[in-house]
């Protein structure tokens, strides 16, 4: 068996074996299978060759000692790095670390602060136009994008107003029945470690024994938040080269995606199969159905040229010459069912019996319509054309009406396709007429 043998199903087989029915369809089969075989041997390749140099780089990553991690900036968190740990008195492990977001100075805090004022009164209003009438909830943030800080609130009348900025209505109108309104202090306390700041404001309102693992677990720990402290007002966390007194080193775990690259290939390579396959299958789909749309017209020529008494080859020597001679003409797309006709008149003019080579064409064709044109076709041959006009007028009446029920199936076929943007087109009229009216009613 050869490896292309593999990789043609015998649902592939059958279609190629519709497609070129001629003696050569087991060359076209083989020629599938192996550039099937070849396709696939090229994406497995191509895959190994791409996931190598990706398994070499997380070789050298694992091997590469880290001294720095880069840190995120303040705001955006803390975030966890997996590393592999060895230390020279034999220890090695994978731990996860920490790394800290970015210390802000006190310098680079108070111009925080400051373009902080800037922000923070109007982000506070919320539906608000003004903090001079403030009707609704305000919106009172415990952080604001940009700013480092921790932001607490307070009023100075929580009765009415709490720290969540939700107005208590009915107490509200107790105490400003004459709506004149009630002035409130609120109170911002921001907070960055130890930085704090307060910012006021005013709105007017008209709610186990350790063992030697563990320890060297517990100093690997410290040490890292050790050097996280020398280093946190730079932009890289440091990490530590002892832990106590043991030498360590850090190194970035291997991500493995060398692994994924050589998944996606094989699956690539499979799926490039299927396309394959599916292209086969849907080009058999279109020879059959082409075969079938060319029978009436076929019948209909062989019919006019028996009534002016040629004999069935002459016949089917005229429908090939005229055939061919439109497609040199007019330069149309060649005709499967003409195509296997031409064939036939060579095998005649190679020295193929008649009858034999009509039959080869009936098989070729794989159609029952086609099987009885033959069996007129070699009638006429043994016997005559005595009765076989009025044979060849019902085939054709027949044939014509299943032509005309393979138009109006594929008419009612393509009005189920027009369907969905019939109806996108009315919705869209429907929304031109409603829509003005609606904006009509609220003027």
């Amino acid at each position: 068996m050869r490896l292309s043998d593999i990789f043609v199903s015998g649902r592939s087989e059958e279609f190629i074996r519709q497609i070129y029915p001629k003696t050569d369809a087991g060359r076209m089969i083989r020629k599938h299978g192996k550039r099937k075989s070849w396709m696939f041997i090229l994406v497995i390749a191509a895959s190994v060759f791409l996931s190598i140099p990706v398994f070499v780089s997380d070789r050298r990553q694992s091997k590469t000692p880290v001294r720095e991690l880069g840190r995120n900036e303040a705001g955006y968190g803390s975030r966890s790095v997996t590393l592999d740990v060895t230390a020279e008195d034999g220890y090695s492990d994978r731990i996860t670390v920490k790394v800290n977001e970015r210390v802000y100075s006190d310098e680079e805090l108070e111009e925080y602060s400051a373009a902080l004022d800037e922000v923070l009164w109007k982000v506070i209003l919320g539906e608000n136009e003004s903090a001079s009438y403030v009707t609704s909830k305000l919106n009172l943030p415990d952080r604001i994008e940009g700013f480092p800080f921790d932001i607490t609130w307070k009023t100075d009348n929580p009765r009415i107003l709490g720290a969540s900025g939700i107005i208590d209505k009915e107490k509200l109108k107790e105490e400003d029945s004459d709506n004149e309104g009630i002035q409130v202090q609120l109170c911002a306390t921001c907070k960055y470690k130890d930085y704090r700041e307060d910012k006021i404001a005013y709105v007017e309102l008209h709610s186990i024994p350790k063992s030697v693992r563990d320890i060297t677990e517990e100093s690997i720990d410290l040490s890292i938040k050790e050097s996280d402290n020398k280093s946190q007002y730079e932009h890289d966390q440091k990490l530590p080269e002892y832990a106590g007194k043991t030498p360590v080193r850090f190194y970035k775990s291997s991500a493995n995606k060398g692994w994924a690259v050589l998944f996606i290939g094989i699956v690539s390579a499979f799926l490039l199969m299927a396309v394959s396959d599916r292209k086969i299958k849907d080009k058999a789909e279109t020879r059959k159905k082409q075969i079938e749309a060319d029978y009436p017209n076929i019948l209909s020529q062989y019919a006019l040229y028996h009534t002016a008494g040629m004999n069935p080859r002459a016949i089917w020597y005229n429908i090939c010459g005229r055939y061919e001679e439109n497609l040199d003409v007019a330069g149309k797309n060649r005709r499967y069912a003409y195509e296997e006709m031409i064939t036939t008149k060579k095998m005649m003019e190679e020295g193929c019996g008649e009858l034999n080579a009509y039959d080869e064409f009936a098989c070729r064709c794989q159609s029952i319509k086609y099987r009885s044109f033959v069996c007129l076709v070699k009638q006429s041959v043994i016997k005559g054309g005595r009765d076989l006009d009025n044979i060849l007028e019902k085939e054709l009446g027949k044939a014509q009406r299943d032509k005309n029920n393979t138009v109006r199936m594929q008419a009612s076929e393509a009005e189920t396709k027009l369907l969905l943007p019939m109806f996108m087109m009315l919705l869209t009229v429907i929304a031109i007429v409603v829509i003005p009216a609606f904006i009509g009613l609220n003027d």
